[in-house]
């Protein structure tokens, strides 16, 4: 059954590149090299948010996201401010929570992988998101998946995501490691499989089957070295002399085809063997790496609230968390909700500064009205909240992108930070712990404001703690 990946791949016909080549005034090789990064990249942001267990608010951006079309992709390359259903704007959203202040940089990455302008690598990189949305959110309809479904989709295709993002782009994400493991795994099996192939066929002279096994060894040096040097260098010196020294072992063993053969298979073995204690000698550092994090992120919790230590994943891929007086959220593990309750445990001081941004909240489409499904599970654990602490009061924010009139732009702020805190105030929470206003294109979360994703970010409802 073919990846996501070359299923992505195959709907994008080469007829297509060029003539988005042609929109962005880009040659269709620049146009290939840029969408065969971006497409894995994306995913693999999606697998490491698997990974981290992260994944409830990426599945809800994805459901209901079915309704781009492949015939779109030549219309989303013009330029200009988005269109309220534009879907850049969902996949922005998408992005912004993949790959956070990471975007830019790799737009930067795509332009001088691909030979494009970054203006164009931009382009590419609103099409991709809402592409790759469209896709998963089809599959997500027609075999019925949840979070935890999805995940492991994911998940169990993570060698073939990660092996195929350039390593360039890999560096700029923060991808070396999982980058560099699937692409040593593959080496293994690379090298595995071409010295059986020619165990196989070495019925002929010993030179010959000697010059075989000498470009097979050294095909699986350079590939091993190459792998090696996505993060993990000490290898790049490593496999090749150990490969060498079974080189020098072939050597003397003479001419004798009999015994040639059974090296050829004892070399394949030896590689295997190199390969995987490679691999296992990676695992044990990152191992270390990993328990290393794990003690500083214990002390942290320690010296803090002990909130997090008491999350408990949950099959949809959130974290549940019982509040004080036994009511039980289930949020993302880096989402508002957690952020704000370590605030209110925490001994920080109230300030005017300290903001946290709503990452579950969504409003329909050119309207100050909250999308009521999609954010229904953010604005019931922000009531429970609020009632598990009832000495606590909020001031909601409403922010915009830069696209239209700054005055336009203050107003629809206003407006669905007032519909935020009203929505609140419905279920149950006093109005005299609420205040709220819009700032419109003040204090941006993504200051350039020059993207579909970092517009994204700037589009969001915030909430400060007025007391506690």
């Amino acid at each position: 059954m073919a990846t996501i990946l070359e299923n992505l791949g195959k709907m994008i016909t080469p007829e297509m590149m060029g003539t988005i080549g042609k929109q962005l005034n880009e040659s269709q090789s620049g146009v290939e090299s840029a969408l065969g990064g971006l497409l894995p990249s994306i995913l693999g942001g999606m697998v490491q948010k698997a990974e981290g267990g992260n994944f409830g608010a990426i599945f809800d951006m994805l459901k209901g996201a079915d309704n781009f079309e492949l015939s779109d992709l030549i219309g989303m390359m013009g330029s200009g401010n988005l269109a309220h259903d534009d879907p850049r704007e969902a996949g922005g959203g998408l992005l912004g929570s993949l790959l956070g202040d990471k975007t830019s940089g790799l737009i930067d990455a795509i332009s001088g992988m691909a030979g494009i302008n970054k203006s164009s690598s931009s382009s590419l990189l609103g099409m991709a998101a809402p592409f790759i949305m469209s896709f998963l959110a089809k599959k997500i309809t027609g075999q019925n998946m949840n979070a935890s479904g999805l995940a492991s989709m994911l998940l169990g295709q993570k060698g073939s995501i990660m092996a195929a993002i350039p390593s360039v782009l890999s560096a700029v994400l923060g991808f070396g490691q999982s980058k560099a493991e699937a692409t040593l795994g593959a080496a293994k099996d690379a090298a595995t499989s071409t010295v059986s192939a020619a165990a196989s066929t070495a019925t002929g002279a010993a030179s010959a089957a000697a010059n075989t096994a000498t470009r097979t060894a050294s095909a699986a040096a350079n590939t091993a070295t190459e792998a090696a040097s996505s993060g993990m260098g000490f290898l790049k010196w490593l496999l090749p002399l150990l490969l060498l020294g079974a080189l020098a072992w072939f050597g003397l063993r003479g001419c004798d085809t009999t015994d040639v053969t059974a090296g050829i298979e004892n070399a394949g073995d030896s590689m295997t063997d190199m390969a995987g204690a490679a691999v296992e000698g990676v695992g044990d550092l990152a191992e270390g790496a990993v328990e290393g994090a794990g003690d500083l992120a214990e002390g942290a919790v320690a010296a803090g609230s002990g909130m997090l230590s008491s999350l408990k994943e949950t099959a949809d891929g959130l974290w549940a968390f019982v509040l004080p007086g036994g009511a039980t959220i289930e949020a993302n593990k880096d989402g508002v909700e957690y952020s704000l309750i370590d605030f209110i445990k925490s001994d920080k001081a109230v300030n005017d500064s300290t903001w946290f941004n709503f990452d579950a909240l969504r409003f329909n489409t050119g309207s100050a009205d909250l999308d009521a499904e999609f954010s229904k599970r953010q604005i019931d654990n922000m009531v429970a909240v609020m009632t598990a602490y009832p000495d606590v009061n909020l001031k909601i924010g409403g922010y915009t992108d830069n696209v239209g009139n700054p005055d336009s732009n203050m107003k629809l702020s206003q407006r669905r930070a007032d519909n935020v805190m009203a929505t609140l105030v419905e279920k149950g929470i006093d109005a005299a712990r609420l205040t709220a206003e819009g700032f419109g294109i003040q204090h941006p979360a993504c200051p350039a404001n020059d993207t579909p994703e970092c517009k994204a970010q700037n589009r969001r409802i915030a909430a400060r703690v007025t007391k506690k």
